[in-house]
């Protein structure tokens, strides 16, 4: 059969291979085939067709992870649309500013979400609006528009080189842009990462990532659709539920982010987990001790991954079974160069840290209607992450930190990551996050934010003894302040530009300074 090129074209081949194959078992239990996934999402490229949604419009879907959202992608690659999917955890006014930027041509939205869309300014030029999961005054109902559809007369209507999904980065430096990616590149990323980590038909995910996430698009969508795997659907995450569905639905791959995992930790105790075979950490820095308690309670091979919503997205990953290069995410994917630059774009020698610039055939197409960030991020056709890492003599990528997360203090450089590993490693911790922040003298202070695992106790000044023990003087907080939770964007990373303002706002926090 000929490789997908196109994301409908994944769903047409798996439901060629099996129509009847599980593809989703949705949250009241009942399981929906290949066959009726694609069967809907072609109803639905028949609603967005007779709504006057022609190639290259936009249809925006806020809601959370659910079928129509699954049903949404591939309808709009048989129409030839563009999908954007809206982080779930929105505000009407960031919704605004994102409908005004992308001028969608259709609106899918989840009912219990319809408050935070600000319906004054929808443009003009809104040709379709449906809702999902109830109904509403002035809106189409989802199943209604697809019962009373015909399948679109003329499906896979996107090309290869077609952008197929507009994805709003998820505001961890509180200034989102929307980021197009190319049908096949993201077909071939998927292709290059579930090569690697080995899916298989009888596999089983669950959608602990949301569904809007570039992570979890591609995983929980895309490479178990390759496979022809089933998924285990759940619309928002919860650490004690998903730990039940494993249980229940015998889940044996799980991709989330290191915050997910430490709190479904919590909930593991007596339960029958011995379904999971692999999980892929990744979307943030994760702490080697975390991958190394997962294998260890868990049994089941524990890998992490790094990506970037701009490559499409993933760009390395831990081959599972290899062996593990501790503080490593593993290799590039196969197709995919890496470098570490210095600030002029000049190759630093291996183990030196640098800025990461990557080139392959599945970069974005651009940032939506911001040409002069798209020729600065792709200069010399090579992708700048922004992110701060270096590359072994085996090629194996490390990623220290965010470039503009960097802190600077008293001339030296300090990588969060580091400081935030050997704080996570105390027995009290169950999660930090570490920051700069200005100081006059030094330039910046280090400063960590902690959340204490259930039931324990320490103190700001334990925490700083923890680290002198184990850190560099000029690395080691000089102030700790404890939160009940860190603040989280809809895919899980760590909102650190609100740490920041909730420091200024509050300099000694909870905790004591040094």
């Amino acid at each position: 059969m000929t490789t997908p090129r196109t994301v409908d074209e994944v769903f047409v081949a798996a439901a060629g291979r099996d129509a009847a194959a599980v593809h989703l078992i949705l949250p009241d239990g009942r399981a929906a085939s290949y066959g009726e996934t694609l069967a809907r999402a072609r109803r639905l490229a028949g609603v967005l067709a007779a709504a006057g949604i022609r190639p290259g419009d936009r249809v925006a879907a806020f809601m959370r992870t659910a079928r129509e959202l699954h049903e949404t992608y591939i309808a709009c690659g048989l129409a030839g649309a563009i999908a954007v999917p809206v982080n779930g955890l929105n505000t009407a006014r960031e919704n605004g500013l994102l409908f005004a930027d992308c001028t969608p041509a259709g609106l899918i939205v989840e009912t219990s979400m319809l408050d935070r869309v600000p319906a004054e300014i929808l443009p003009g030029s809104l040709g379709l609006r449906l809702v999902t999961q109830g109904t509403a005054s002035g809106w189409r109902s989802y199943d209604g528009a697809l019962e009373a559809s015909r399948e679109l007369a003329r499906p896979g209507l996107s090309r290869p080189g077609d952008a197929g999904l507009i994805i709003y980065s998820s505001g961890t430096t509180g200034t989102p842009k929307g980021i197009v990616l190319g049908q096949q590149a993201l077909v071939d990323n998927a292709l290059m990462a579930s090569g690697v980590l080995g899916y298989r038909a009888d596999d089983r995910f669950l959608t602990i990532l949301p569904a809007y996430s570039s992570f979890g698009y591609s995983f929980d969508f895309l490479q178990a659709a390759l496979a022809g795997s089933s998924t285990v659907m759940t619309p928002a995450f919860n650490a004690a539920a998903a730990v039940e569905l494993i249980e229940r639905h015998r889940v044996t791959c799980l991709a989330g982010v290191p915050t997910m995992f430490v709190r479904m930790a919590e909930h593991m105790a007596g339960r029958d987990l011995t379904c999971l075979r692999l999980i892929d950490v990744g979307g943030g820095p994760v702490p080697e001790k975390l991958k190394q308690d997962l294998r260890t309670a868990l049994g089941c091979e524990t890998v992490e991954s790094y990506g970037l919503t701009e490559i499409s997205p993933v760009a390395s990953v831990q081959k599972p079974g290899a062996p593990t290069r501790p503080g490593s995410c593993g290799p590039p994917l196969p197709g995919i160069g890496a470098r570490v630059v210095d600030e002029a774009d000049r190759d630093v020698p291996p183990g030196q840290p640098g800025e990461l610039i990557f080139r392959c055939r599945t970069l974005m197409l651009g940032y939506w209607k911001q040409p002069e960030l798209t020729e600065r991020t792709l200069r010399g056709g090579w992708l700048h992450s922004g992110d701060i890492g270096t590359i072994d003599e085996a090629g194996n990528l490390y990623i220290l930190d965010r470039l503009k997360d960097m802190i600077v203090t008293s001339g030296n450089n300090v990588y969060p990551k580091e400081v935030e590993n050997v704080i996570f490693d105390h027995p009290a911790v169950q999660s930090v996050a570490v920051v700069g922040l200005p100081d006059e003298v030094r330039g910046e202070n280090v400063h960590a934010f902690v959340v204490l695992a259930p039931g324990a106790h320490t103190t700001a000044e334990a925490i700083v003894e923890h680290c002198r023990r184990n850190l560099a003087r000029f690395k080691v907080p000089r102030g700790v302040t404890f939160i009940d939770e860190l603040p989280l964007t809809g895919s899980g990373k760590i909102r650190r530009f609100l740490l920041r303002e909730l420091a200024k706002a509050t300099p000694a926090g909870r905790g004591a300074a040094r």
